[in-house]
């Protein structure tokens, strides 16, 4: 089993690269910890090819859900809901794909709750100024996850 953590987004599009930067303040330590960083931006085929099955998994991308900016809400894979409908194959996400490609994959998503999606590059104010703290919160469930998954191994 290797650990993955995989950042979706779009940075030209204001807070929808929140995902992409945390990642990015975060790759140092993940590295110092044998975890992979995979900025996968909005290319869903090559984040398909990045993964394998048995891998564990954290998907870091914002979401648009009326909570608070800023906040984080982690999911299963396993439990997770997408709830977009799709009408051509070139619709279909990453983490649609997943389910379709690769069975024993296991992991989390980790949804940062946006402020602003808009023509922009970087993020709004809101979670510019807030970049910091969400960035250590995302790094602590990603090493509580972990801590779980090695435990539940025992």
């Amino acid at each position: 089993m290797k650990a993955k953590v995989i950042a979706l987004g779009n940075i030209l599009m204001e807070d929808d690269g929140i995902g992409i930067k945390i990642l990015e303040n975060i790759e140092e330590e993940l590295a110092h910890n044998h975890i992979e960083s995979i900025i996968g931006e909005t290319d869903a085929e090559y984040c398909i090819s990045q993964v394998k099955d048995g891998d564990f998994i954290f998907i870091i991308d914002a979401s648009y859900n009326g909570k608070v900016p800023g906040t984080i809400t982690v999911a299963s894979l396993q439990d997770y809901k997408c709830k977009k409908k799709y009408y051509t194959q070139h619709s279909y996400s990453f983490i649609d794909l997943i389910g379709v490609y690769y069975k024993s994959l296991t992991g989390f998503i980790i949804e940062i709750e946006a402020a602003s999606i808009s023509f922009k590059l970087g993020l709004s104010d809101n979670l510019q100024n807030k970049l910091k703290a969400i960035s250590k919160d995302v790094l602590k469930n990603i090493f509580l996850r972990l801590n779980d998954r090695a435990g539940e191994e025992k």
